[in-house]
Parts: structure tokens; C-alpha cells; sequence
């Protein structure tokens, strides 16, 4: 399936994962950390159940022991992280992380960057800056340190998953690695004193399920055709569409803040594609490994 229609349903489903994890912790249904547990631990069940419908044997291999180590460090800090930073600023800190560790990505693997792509990076960050400036009181060292170790777990998470022969098969063992450390945990913090609903299991069993285990498999399907710089700016896009999501189904109040900051990552999303310069085709992915260049799409990318 081309990007251009799994794009779009990665980054909504992403923006329902913040909506839907808000409404569950706010409203009291279930602890932060049981969400994130049940969130993966449903994910896996999922995708086991997945390809035992293809006839598969889900297997994990030792390539997926790193993957759900930075997935783990992820689901970890980033249940706790938003109880020492306001939601809005930890957004921030969390982008700004998983951007640059997957600048650093690109640079590290020497695929050309041009000069608009950082730009456009730099454009749809400043958006999201607007859309943080007003919660920077709420901002402490602890926060930014998990959110800025959620961001940067989420950009190697990312990264790994660059050049997967399959993106569904890679993501199943990942979550499987994630869930056999999980399930202990979540059974010793089901039986504290903490906020427990079926309510609350049910919506994070299908966010696990749905806009988790499936979209996380389009999220690595689309990293064949994004360099790691547009993979990490597409993603500024979510804070936008989640705080849309929240006018629209919480209720909350429009701002000008949310209007100029879908406006520039908008333009920075556009910049860092290269203006509608192009696309990035199979062949030419071909004709760079068969010269041993690196892989990942040069100046002109495409989202198609």
C-alpha cells in the first residue's frame, strides 16, 4: 500500500492514541501505567492473532530484542513523564527529541539532507513551539528528562525499523519482546491502589489493538519511502490533529495558537517533502543499493 494512504492513517491514529489515553487517565478509568500495559499487551495479542490468520507462527529473533528496548523505554517514561510537565510543553520536549535523533540518524548515515528539508523541519518545530508557548510554567527538569528519553526511544524505535524485510513481521516480535515484560508488571500494578475500570481496560485494549499494533506496522511500511529527517517532521503534524481532536470531541476551546501552528507545520511539512519537487521512485531506491549508497531517498523525496 503507497504511503500517501498509510501516512494518513498512522498520523490520526497516532493523534487518537493522545485523545483516547487522555480521556481514559482524565476521566479516572485506569491508571497512566495500566494504560500503556494494556495499550501494548493488546497490541500483541493482536498482531499474534494476525498472523496466525495468515498461517504464520510468530516467532522472536534476536533483531527484535533492541527494537522493544527502545519501544519499552518509550511506554515507560512516557506514562509517567506527563505528571512532571504540562501536556502541551512535554509535546514539545518529546517532537524536538524524536527530530533530532533522526537528523542525527540521516547524518550519521551520511544520506544527503538539503537545505529545504531542514528548513521545513525547522518551520513545523517553531509551529509547535507556538502551540506550546503558553504552558512553559509547567515545565520541570524531571519532565524534560522523560519526555526528552521518550523522544529519543521513539526515534531509534523509528530508525530500527528503517530497511525491515517486513514491516508487520518485525512489529509483531518487537511487541511480543514488549509484552513478555510487560505482563508481570502489569499484573503487580493491577493490584495497587490504583484506578481500575473495565471501562478503562476495554478503550486501552482497543487502542492496543487498533491505532496502536496496526498503525505502528504502516508507521515501519512507510519509513521505505521517508528519509528519517521527514519521518521525524511528518510526526509534528500529531500535536496539531490531537488538539484539533480535543476541540472537536472534548470540547475544548479553539485557540490562536492551534490556528498558527497548523499553518506552520503545515509549510514545514511541504518544505521538508521539497516543495512538491519530485518523488523518490523504487528504481532509483534500486539503482542507489546496487552502487552501495545508503537507501534512503535523497533530495527530491516522495510521499507517494
Amino acid at each position: 500500500m503507497p504511503t500517501r494512504l498509510l501516512l494518513p492513517f498512522v498520523l490520526v491514529s497516532f493523534a487518537a492514541n493522545s485523545l483516547i489515553t487522555r480521556h481514559v487517565v482524565r476521566g479516572g478509568m485506569l491508571d497512566a501505567g495500566l494504560v500503556t500495559s494494556v495499550r501494548f499487551l493488546a497490541g500483541a495479542a493482536a498482531l499474534v492473532l494476525l498472523a496466525l490468520a495468515f498461517g504464520e507462527r510468530p516467532q522472536v529473533r534476536r533483531t527484535h530484542l533492541v527494537p522493544a528496548l527502545w519501544l519499552g523505554v518509550y511506554a515507560v517514561c512516557i506514562s509517567y513523564g506527563y505528571e512532571h510537565i504540562g501536556a502541551a510543553a512535554g509535546t514539545f520536549v518529546f517532537y524536538a527529541t524524536v527530530l533530532v535523533t533522526l537528523v542525527a540518524h540521516d547524518v550519521a548515515r551520511r544520506v544527503p539532507v538539503p537545505r529545504t528539508r531542514l528548513v521545513g523541519a525547522a518551520v513545523a518545530l517553531a509551529g509547535l513551539g507556538v502551540l506550546a508557548s503558553t504552558s512553559v510554567s509547567t515545565v520541570t527538569p524531571l519532565g524534560v528528562l522523560l519526555l526528552a528519553a521518550t523522544g529519543a526511544a521513539w526515534g531509534l524505535y523509528t530508525a530500527a525499523g528503517r530497511g525491515v524485510p517486513d514491516p508487520r513481521i518485525a512489529s509483531t516480535g518487537n511487541f511480543l519482546v514488549l509484552a513478555a515484560v510487560l505482563l508481570p508488571f502489569t499484573a503487580a500494578l493491577a493490584t495497587t491502589d490504583v484506578d481500575v475500570t473495565a471501562a478503562g481496560v476495554a478503550w486501552a485494549a482497543v487502542m492496543g489493538a487498533g491505532t496502536t499494533a496496526f498503525a505502528y506496522v504502516a508507521w515501519y511500511a512507510c519509513q521505505r519511502s521517508l528519509s528519517a529527517t521527514q519521518a521525524g517532521t511528518v510526526q509534528l503534524a500529531i500535536p496539531v490533529l490531537t488538539a484539533a481532536g480535543a476541540v472537536v470531541l472534548l470540547g475544548e476551546q479553539i485557540s490562536l495558537q492551534l490556528a498558527v501552528a497548523a499553518v506552520l507545520v503545515a509549510l514545514g511539512m511541504w518544505l521538508a517533502q521539497g516543495g512538491g519537487a519530485g518523488t523518490y521512485t523504487a528504481r532509483a531506491r534500486r539503482k542507489r543499493a546496487a552502487t552501495g549508497a545508503a537507501t534512503d531517498p535523497p533530495d527530491a523525496p516522495s510521499l507517494t
